[in-house]
């Protein structure tokens, strides 16, 4: 009973279906993955509009806009999935599900690309990449040491890899400190840091996540369901606006991430329909779609170019369907369930060792009386 009073007041109980987070996943991985395609028939020609620059801008603008959409769900997401871990061990626990998590299915990017000889971007050719190069992919580390991406949407992974080594620090001065205001701090302060550390340049839209997290234990209104539509795209609207116009640089990325952030725990969840099942189903094979989007449109478009264009679109829709399914069931699922025992493993041993160091800490306290 003190429990389910405990919870009643959380925006985010454990056991709860977060729908409105899988619609906002499924439109971030559409808007990049539409963007993209879009922007490729532009270049190759196939789609004629007017005014192509304006619309090239504004399509990549709208696919940078789906990424900032991913930081703060995953920051959210995972700040959630801390406040469930076994206290002992938290750190290296979360660290070793995130490297399964995130390394397997990049890593067999990478290969693919060697294999198949795949470009940066659809509308670019392929070109060698010297050793350095493909080790600075394989560990996500190539802005720091300055290395090109292998193909485009690489360049969010090391950025994200970077959060999550700090995140599970946040997540426990908010246990200590359990406030929106010191996350505001934190986020003014990573803000103030990004122009001599461009390296933090993304770690103010991730701490929208965290913001969304804490108002989430504090929400002081709740707005109806159907307003969440509306909110996405109302930030969607704004983001736009602000980069065209006042803020044609990160901070707009930083407002857009802070208003979704303090939207998200305030609008009520949306009643289960074939919208939410949908999206369940796209957020669920969403990495896959991320990572292998660039290369299926290359292969569709350049591979087959000398196929008729019904063949090229039954090859788009069909492998966008059949690589991240695949690559979810043979890969990525597998492998979450290793990093979830392996991490399960190791909080088991660190409460070993944390009990094995009191009982000898009392043992010796008897011996000295």
């Amino acid at each position: 009973m003190a429990l389910a009073a405990i919870n009643a007041g959380k925006r985010f109980p454990p056991g709860s279906e977060f729908r409105n987070l899988d619609v906002l996943r499924a439109v971030a991985v559409l808007c990049v993955f539409g963007s993209h395609l879009i922007l490729t028939l532009i270049k190759f020609g196939s789609l004629t509009v007017p005014n192509k620059e304006l619309w090239v801008s504004l399509f990549y603008i709208l696919a940078h806009l789906g990424v900032l959409y991913f930081f703060v769900h995953t920051a959210l997401v995972l700040m959630l999935s801390l406040e469930r871990t076994e206290p002992v061990g938290i750190i290296v626990n979360f660290y070793i599900r995130r490297i399964f998590r995130i390394y397997p299915l990049s890593i067999l990017c990478i290969v693919a690309v060697l294999l198949f000889r795949v470009p940066p971007t659809p509308d670019t050719i392929y070109t060698s990449w010297n050793g350095g190069e493909i080790f600075a992919n394989v560990l996500l580390v190539q802005n720091i040491f300055r290395k090109p991406d292998m193909i485009t949407p690489f360049w969010t992974l090391p950025r994200e890899l970077q959060m999550y080594l700090v995140l599970p620090f946040i997540y426990l001065v908010l246990k200590r400190f359990p406030s929106s205001v010191v996350v505001l701090v934190l986020w003014s302060a990573f803000f103030a840091a990004v122009p001599s550390a461009p390296l933090l340049s993304c770690f103010p839209c991730f701490m929208a996540g965290v913001l969304a997290y804490q108002l989430g234990k504090e929400r002081v209104f709740s707005l109806p369901s159907v307003l969440w539509p509306f909110t996405i795209f109302a930030v969607t609207a704004l983001g736009f606006v602000l980069t065209l116009t006042v803020f044609p640089d990160y901070r707009a990325d930083y407002v857009a991430c802070m208003l979704l952030g303090l939207a998200i725990p305030n609008v009520l969840e949306l009643r289960e329909s074939w919208i939410t099942s949908a999206s369940q189903g796209v957020a669920k094979y969403s990495y896959g779609i991320y990572l292998c989007h660039d290369p299926v449109i290359w292969f569709a478009f350049v591979r087959l170019k000398s196929f008729p264009a019904p063949v090229q679109w039954a090859a788009l829709v069909l492998l966008m369907i059949l690589v991240p399914v695949l690559a979810y069931r043979l890969l990525e699922a597998p492998l979450i369930e290793t990093g979830r025992r392996v991490a399960a493993r190791w909080s088991a041993a660190s409460v070993r060792r944390r009990e094995a160091r009191k009982d000898a800490f009392v043992e010796s306290a008897q011996l000295a009386d």
